[in-house]
């Protein structure tokens, strides 16, 4: 299973370096809230791995070649993804909000409407979408050093 490893740089209030081991990001938030802004905020870096596995995805599944044809599956040529949370009041609990996030899904290439719809299909098998979607339990556990 995929794992990170986040931890604090020293002499940044709240700046965070997230690394697999062999590539890195750095995590802050903007000078407003009291950080350097050397970084995309947390929610950006979430926001932004859903639309990057998106497009992924839909790249992966329109480069397949199908042996009827011989032939890419879709004649995508470029894919560019929008993502933007918004809150709205939930419908089962007007006293509540909700998150409601929008990917804003981009392609060109020669392309019917049934290829469109099968993009966004395609779209919802995201790894990353099926984890904000999916079923989830978050385990923290906290150990002193």
């Amino acid at each position: 299973m995929p794992s990170v490893t986040v931890s604090s740089v020293a002499g940044k209030k709240y700046q965070q370096k997230i690394t697999n081991g062999t590539h890195s990001v750095v995590a802050d938030v903007s000078t407003t809230s009291g950080g350097d802004d050397s970084g995309l905020d947390p929610k950006q870096l979430a926001l932004g791995a859903l639309g990057a596995c998106t497009a992924m995805t839909i790249i992966s599944r329109a480069s397949k070649v199908l042996p009827a044809t011989n032939k890419p599956r879709w004649d995508v040529q470029t894919v560019k993804v929008t993502v933007t949370e918004t809150k709205q009041t939930d419908p089962a609990d007007a006293t509540k909000k909700i998150s409601v996030i929008t990917e804003d899904i981009e392609v060109t290439g020669n392309l019917t409407q049934q290829e469109l719809d099968d993009i966004k299909a395609t779209a919802k098998q995201c790894p990353v979408y099926q984890l904000f979607v999916g079923d989830k339990q978050i385990d923290c556990v906290v150990t002193k050093k």
